[in-house]
């Protein structure tokens, strides 16, 4: 059967379509696999991926190391490098042996990167620390008084350590508790504690710092005089500065003008004014020149050297210069001098004589006179007022010499009978008397054993055994020199007080004397007696002649022990009353019952009626006619300390201690003494002080 059908075309017109049936055909079978293959071929894939992955488990399982990972703090995240695996379990991470990079991130902490080493052994432990982030501080400084400034330059310390100067910017600091230290030039050093916040936190902190000076005004008349502080140059008056706490010697000077000195003690935040100080005119220059030198000056009553002298003297005031010399007549002469000029003063000095009448025999004996020959001996000579050697020789004979002072109107007769050699030879004891009055006794030499043995009560470290042996005759000051024989030699001495009691009378044993102005008094003495001084300057310091020389000077150590001690031949004693203790009652000056309120202690039943010190000489002399050898004031010594070994094979012969040393030797006790240790007369002791109880005593050789 065949159909037929029309189309429409473009015109509009109908065209009929032929259609024919075709014969019918079936579908050909799909080539598809059937689903339940595909599930199968999926199931085995994933069956063979898990058992894969098993397998490599097991073997990272039995293969990998525990590696405990301690970091503190705990971190918020951790990546690891060098693995693809590092799975955690409780506590620990699994890894394979090799290296890693870890990388640790906590807020507030820098990032910790960390490379390590996985070994073979087993278990592992790797313990870090995080660090925190600073913070970041802006430090200034700025006046207490004045909060708009700033100083700048400010040395900044934080937990001792220098950061930098003010001001400071931006300045990171680990944060936590830190000490902030300032120091600025003028101020008072500043320090407080600060916590640094940290985690880049920004902290600013002003900081006021207090004045360290204070305001100092100084003005003087006449104006614009030099003003130096410890020697630098401040400007001139009316001066106003600033100071530093602390102590300054202030000196105000200007032409023709003394300078003024002044001690000032600076204290913080105190103000001073050191108003309208007065300078004095310049001293003048005056040279005093005698013929012949060596002439005493005192002016205006207090000694000031021998001539030739030149010195400072006030200007525009009349003087008085009194000028003196053993045996010579004393004159006097008024002086003025103009501010800042020089004046010369020449005095011849006119002689005073004395008579000496000479009985000499034999009669054709030499006279030798102050070490120059006179030849034979006249029947009598005219000598100048001083004290002469004279020396007797003829041959065949012993020689025999003299000290002789000659008084003027008081002719001295001499009769000298010269021994023959061979004859017994007279030895009398002489006493010497020095231009001021001073008598000194001779000491016979002899052996003895110095100090005391360690058995006995009351022995010190320092008074080890010596033996010594004094083969040179000596003089011994009586007693200890007054105030008054020490003032003729320095006027302006003062022995002071004790407690409200008086050491400065003029019968009182001169004391506050150091070691240094009792050896210029005995040079003092040799002057005036023309003898070598015992003492002579070497930079700084007094030192001895050596050897020692005849002129005036301290005693020995061992010369003031063998005269304190001494009893007899062979027999020393061991306080100066003798061998028993306590004291036999007015022996001495000790630490006595009348002293009670001014001392803690004093000697039970023992009354010398001297609070403090005695006049010398009140007391009874010792066996060698010498006073308070034991009390009164203790005494300063020729020798510098030391402490001797005990050397029982080895002898002292006239010992004068160490060539050199910080201390000189003190021996003997005092009026603040009455111990069984200090009273007795092994006991030593040192010092260089000005001392209320020590004084000293004259010596000299006898030849």
């Amino acid at each position: 059967m065949t159909l037929t059908d029309t189309i429409q075309n473009n015109g509009g017109e109908k065209t009929p379509i032929k259609i024919e049936p075709i014969s019918f055909r079936s579908k050909p079978p799909s080539k598809r696999p059937k689903p339940f293959i595909i599930f199968k071929w999926v199931v085995g894939v994933l069956i063979g991926i898990v058992l894969i992955f098993l397998c490599l488990s097991t073997w990272f399982v039995f293969t990998a190391r525990q590696v405990v990972i301690d970091i503190e703090p705990v971190p918020e995240r951790i990546v690891f490098s060098g693995s693809i695996l590092t799975p955690k379990i409780g506590n620990y991470y699994l890894m394979r042996p090799g290296k890693y990079t870890m990388e640790a991130l906590r807020e507030c902490f820098l990032p910790l990167d960390h490379t390590f080493w996985v070994s073979d052994e087993k278990r592992q432990n790797l313990r870090l620390k995080m660090q925190e982030r600073p913070g970041r501080l802006m430090i200034r400084a700025y006046d207490s008084g004045d909060t708009e400034s700033n100083i700048l330059g400010a040395q900044v310390y934080i937990d001792g350590t220098v950061v930098g100067n003010t001001p400071i910017e931006n300045l990171e600091i680990l944060p936590g508790l830190h000490k902030i230290e300032i120091g600025a030039e003028n101020y008072q050093n500043f320090q407080t504690d600060v916590t640094v916040h940290g985690c880049d936190k920004f902290q600013e902190f002003n900081l006021a710092l207090l004045p360290g000076w204070s305001d100092i005004i100084v003005s003087s008349v006449p104006l614009d005089a030099n003003v130096l502080i410890d020697g630098k140059s401040f400007g001139k008056t009316p001066l106003h500065t600033q100071l530093s706490p602390g102590s300054y010697l202030l000196e105000i000077s200007a032409d023709r003008f003394k300078t003024w000195k002044h001690h000032l003690d600076v204290k913080l935040n105190e103000p001073q004014e050191i108003k309208d100080v007065r300078l004095q005119p310049a001293d003048g220059k005056l040279t005093i020149k005698t013929k012949p030198a060596g002439a005493n000056i005192i002016i205006d009553g207090a000694f000031v050297g021998q001539t030739p002298l030149t010195l400072d003297l006030s200007p525009d005031k009349h003087h008085v210069v009194q000028i003196s010399k053993a045996g010579y007549k004393k004159t006097n002469r008024n002086v003025q001098v103009v501010s800042a000029a020089p004046k010369q003063l020449n005095v011849n000095l006119k002689p005073k004589r004395g008579i000496v009448h000479l009985s000499v025999e034999p009669p054709d004996t030499k006279l030798i006179i102050d070490g120059k020959s006179w030849g034979i001996v006249p029947k009598k000579l005219n000598l100048i007022a001083v004290e002469h050697k004279l020396e007797f020789n003829k041959k065949g004979f012993h020689p025999y010499g003299i000290r002789i002072t000659p008084q003027p109107g008081f002719p001295k007769q001499l009769k000298v009978a010269l021994k023959k050699k061979g004859a017994s030879k007279e030895t009398e004891p002489l006493v010497i008397t020095t231009q001021t009055g001073y008598r000194l006794k001779l000491i016979q030499p002899g052996s003895y054993t110095m100090g005391s043995s360690r058995r006995e009560q009351g022995h010190r470290s320092n008074e080890t055994l010596r033996k010594v042996i004094l083969k040179r005759p000596f003089y011994m000051g009586l007693k200890e020199v007054s105030n008054h024989a020490f003032k003729e030699f320095l006027a302006k001495h003062n022995s002071g007080f004790f407690q409200s009691q008086s050491l400065n009378n003029s019968a009182q044993p001169a004391v506050r004397v150091t070691w240094e102005q009792a050896a210029r008094f005995c040079n003092w003495l040799s002057a005036k007696a023309s003898l070598p001084p015992a003492y002579v300057k070497k930079g700084n310091t007094l030192t001895a002649v050596e050897p020692l020389n005849t002129g005036y000077r301290l005693p020995t150590e061992a010369e003031w022990e063998y005269c304190a001690r001494f009893t007899g031949k062979h027999a020393f004693s061991k306080y100066p009353w003798g061998n028993k203790f306590p004291p036999v009652q007015l022996s001495g000056n000790y630490l006595d019952q009348s002293a009670k309120n001014l001392l803690p202690t004093v000697l039970e039943g023992y009354n010398d009626e001297y609070v403090t010190t005695a006049p010398p000489a009140k007391f009874k002399s010792n066996t060698l006619g010498l006073y308070d050898m034991g009390g009164n004031v203790a005494e300063w010594c020729h020798d510098f300390y030391s402490i001797y070994s005990y050397d029982p094979e080895k002898t002292y012969v006239d010992p004068t201690g160490p060539k050199n040393g910080k201390h000189h030797v003190i021996r003997g006790s005092s009026w603040k003494h009455g111990s069984i240790n200090t009273l007795r007369l092994a006991y030593r002791s040192y010092g260089d002080d000005k001392r209320e109880d020590v004084g000293f005593r004259v010596c000299r050789y006898l030849k």
